[in-house]
């Protein structure tokens, strides 16, 4: 005798779970995605930062590890090569001023880190003034600037202006 309802067979049974059907439900959670693992195909990358890393192109890449590698380097280079205070550089510069033939004694004296030269080095900047008396801030009557090395304290350079502005 011939199936009066020939679409009968083809729903599913109403006896079976939800686990044994083969076919994704809409209603599903979010953890039941139908989406392949991250480790399945040729293709695949994982997920997450290192993910979103591997998809970027290659000049962009590129120009991102360019910017990490300068940012360590500058960072790991900037808090090194200052060994000595600021005390020790200014005695340094002061017995420099001393011993040199136009020596003066200074009204004002100050002292600041710079980082002079190829590869840069940190090298202590004291500064000895005399102001001339009718002049402006930027008149003196004496002058000196000398460099003292900040890692290991040796005297570097010492400039002494003469009296005369030359």
């Amino acid at each position: 005798m011939p199936d009066p309802d020939p679409d009968a067979h083809s729903e599913p049974d109403s006896h079976s779970t939800p686990d044994s059907d083969p076919t994704p439900d809409s209603r599903s959670t979010p953890d039941s995605r139908s989406t392949p693992d991250a480790g399945s195909g040729p293709d695949a990358q994982p997920d997450g930062l290192l993910g979103r890393l591997l998809r970027v192109p290659g000049r962009t890449m590129l120009l991102i590890g360019v910017g990490v590698l300068l940012a360590v380097l500058f960072a790991t280079r900037s808090c090194q090569g200052v060994e000595i205070s600021e005390e020790q550089a200014v005695d340094t510069a002061r017995a420099a001023l001393d011993a040199h033939p136009g020596a003066f004694i200074p009204e004002q004296t100050e002292a600041q880190v710079l980082r002079q030269g190829f590869p840069p080095e940190s090298m202590w900047v004291v500064v000895f003034t005399v102001r001339e008396p009718d002049g402006g801030p930027e008149d003196f009557l004496h002058h000196a600037a000398v460099w003292v090395h900040a890692g290991s304290g040796e005297l570097v350079k010492i400039d002494v202006d003469d009296p005369d502005g030359g």
